[in-house]
């Protein structure tokens, strides 16, 4: 059975592949952007007839200089977990969303995305992707779909643990308050 903890440590997992691959891609030969992205990729599972791809990739075949140019003007940085809350769902039982920063300096200290995960066989793996709905304005937050399943949660949140809140915008961070405040356990 698998717990708040569990997703935890699965969504920090899943970020740090999420860093390294988007530095790979400015820095590092293709076999090793694909060995990234393999292993990324076993994190995901898509719903049949729903396509679902992480967040990194490039162009095969780069030059070193293709990829000097890239790296001078991308710089990525590790994307912030502020939040991961447990649900109960009646279309996936146990579902956890988890609220993340942007990838870039800029960006991280906002919301930069929602992911949901839920038990596959036994194992953690990253079921659907949603961004800001920028044409709502928060809080509360309004998420648009992006890819992977379409979630609509029933109720609110079983259990919470937060982390450091968004302070880029202050409607992200009255939306992390909200829902630090809307569960059990931190």
């Amino acid at each position: 059975m698998t717990t708040l903890e569990d997703a935890v440590e699965f969504f920090n997992f899943y970020l740090d592949i999420d860093r390294d691959g988007n530095n790979a891609v400015r820095t590092e030969p293709d076999d090793v952007v694909n060995s990234l992205r393999s292993k990324i990729m076993r994190l995901w599972n898509s719903v049949p007839g729903v396509p679902l791809s992480p967040s990194f990739g490039r162009p095969m075949g780069m030059t070193p200089e293709n990829l000097a140019e890239m790296a001078a003007h991308m710089e990525r940085v590790r994307r912030p977990l502020f939040t991961v809350a447990e649900y109960q769902d009646p279309a996936w039982q146990v579902l956890y969303a988890a609220y993340i920063g942007g990838n870039k300096p800029t960006t991280a200290q906002a919301y930069g995305g929602l992911l949901y995960a839920t038990g596959i066989q036994g194992e953690l793996k990253i079921i659907a992707s949603y961004r800001e709905d920028i044409d709502k304005e928060p809080p509360p937050m309004h998420w648009q779909h992006v890819q992977g399943a379409e979630i609509a949660l029933a109720g609110p949140p079983v259990a919470v643990r937060t982390f450091q809140g968004p302070t880029a915008i202050e409607a992200h961070l009255q939306d992390w308050e909200m829902l630090r405040n809307s569960a059990g356990p931190r």
